[in-house]
């Protein structure tokens, strides 16, 4: 792995499974945006869904989540998942907007939900 590509992948695990497991993360969104332009191998592309799948479910499960987390901004676009954790959380996004392998984490989430 590139030097710059695995520092921006731990730091986006960093806020992963450290910040948002307290129901915090105030660099998850720019962290995850960063990544999204970055030409990742086999091996960074698999990681970074683990943690998508797992940001996905949390923002779905946790009780207790910063409210700025949840708060959309509508200057990015719905394709950009990470900048509408609010409508995730809701049950309000559009799954067909999500790849797939968070699509499933998603509506089996929103299932358990109904």
């Amino acid at each position: 792995m590139a030097a710059s590509r695995l520092a921006r992948l731990n730091g986006y695990l960093e806020e992963v499974e450290f910040a948002l497991d307290m129901g915090d993360g105030p660099l998850l969104r720019e962290t995850r945006g960063r990544l999204g332009v970055l030409e990742l191998d086999a091996e960074e592309e698999a990681e970074l869904g683990r943690l998508d799948a797992l940001v996905v479910d949390q923002v779905r499960s946790l009780n207790d989540i910063q409210s700025f987390l949840l708060e959309d901004d509508p200057s990015h676009p719905l394709e950009h998942w990470w900048w509408h954790l609010g409508k995730l959380r809701d049950g309000s996004y559009p799954a067909n907007l999500l790849p797939e392998h968070l699509r499933e984490v998603y509506e089996h989430a929103r299932d358990e939900a109904a």
